[in-house]
């Protein structure tokens, strides 16, 4: 079962979106309302989809090595499967979730509850900026999962505009590190620091980073925000919303920013055929080795996208594990 009705309304099974047959904390058919500005999950083609390639296999290794979640939190849930997942795998209990607009926020609460078959599971949401709404609300969190976007906006682009805040984001006023700003991965970084008083020692960030930039400078990220951090799965996606993305990258690539990776879909497919994402993240820094013949510039790519032809590129789950203050 894939996708039903329309673009405000949508079906999924767990069993593919998830890879979970027969579920014991959620629905086995998620039913989901979505509002114009919702990130819409890619049902047709999870490959495609963060929470059904990325968000589910990380969740799946923390469970694999016993870390399990009762608290936990999403930054920009969307239409809220990412906390289902959570839910599912990771036991969650007490979730907190945001969003950056109301009505999206309003309706992944919808999506959440109804398709919970655990009804203990308190729900702590807020809309706003990155982790702010949680700010006093929850503490002591065992795992903070985002997937946030990456490409500054330029011009007179509107974040409030359909799913725009789902590819760009605002010019920050924060310090920012220059190899953060370099590599696009800004709100990646301030999630991070806005993330650590909310953790327990010894709690983690799962940051979700499409890996167009070298992996060393993902890690850099833990390290500058004062955690101990390693890569957790190594995997690939196919490039969603190719026009918008691969040319937001290629623009920026322009000026200098840079410069970002690409792949042909068949190389990825082939790379990563015979190994699993947790597998593939303890050997990420040689998978990147192997694919660097098949690199492709964002400027190449959105070439090859205008042609018609299907990119993709890696992505790397951050694990930033908090450190007793102690040890900064």
């Amino acid at each position: 079962m894939g996708t039903e009705i329309d673009r405000a309304e949508l079906v999924v099974s767990p069993g593919e979106f998830f890879g979970i047959a027969d579920t014991e904390r959620i629905r086995s058919s998620i039913g989901l309302k979505l509002s114009d500005r919702s990130y819409l999950p890619k049902a047709d083609e999870p490959r495609a989809d963060w929470v059904a390639s990325v968000a589910v296999p990380a969740f799946k290794t923390l469970a694999h090595m016993g870390v399990l979640a009762p608290r936990f939190c999403t930054i920009g849930t969307g239409a809220g499967l990412d906390v289902l997942a959570a839910v599912e795998i990771l036991h969650a209990r007490t979730v907190g979730f945001t969003d950056l607009h109301d009505d999206v926020l309003a309706h992944a609460r919808e999506n959440i509850q109804s398709n919970l078959l655990d009804r203990d599971v308190q729900l702590v949401g807020g809309s706003g900026d990155l982790l702010a709404p949680l700010v006093g609300k929850v503490s002591e969190v065992d795992v903070i999962y985002e997937n946030l976007p990456n490409i500054p906006m330029a011009g007179n682009g509107d974040l409030a505009e359909g799913q725009t805040s789902s590819t760009f984001i605002a010019q920050r006023n924060e310090e920012i590190p220059g190899f953060a700003e370099k590599n696009l991965v800004t709100l990646h970084y301030l999630a991070l620091q806005q993330a650590h008083p909310l953790l327990r020692v010894g709690g983690r960030v799962l940051s979700s980073i499409g890996a167009r930039v070298p992996l060393s400078e993902i890690l850099a990220l833990s390290g500058a925000a004062g955690y101990n951090g390693s890569i957790l799965t190594y995997t690939w996606k196919v490039q969603s919303e190719p026009h918008d993305v691969v040319g937001g990258y290629a623009q920026w690539e322009r000026e200098g920013l840079g410069p970002f990776h690409f792949y042909p879909v068949d190389v990825l497919e082939s790379a990563f055929s015979d190994v699993t994402p947790a597998a593939a993240g303890a050997q990420a820094v040689q998978l990147e080795r192997d694919l660097s013949a098949y690199e492709i510039s964002a400027v190449d790519a959105l070439a090859r996208v205008q042609k018609g032809e299907r990119v993709g590129h890696t992505v790397a789950v951050l694990d930033s594990v908090r450190i007793p203050d102690s040890a900064l």
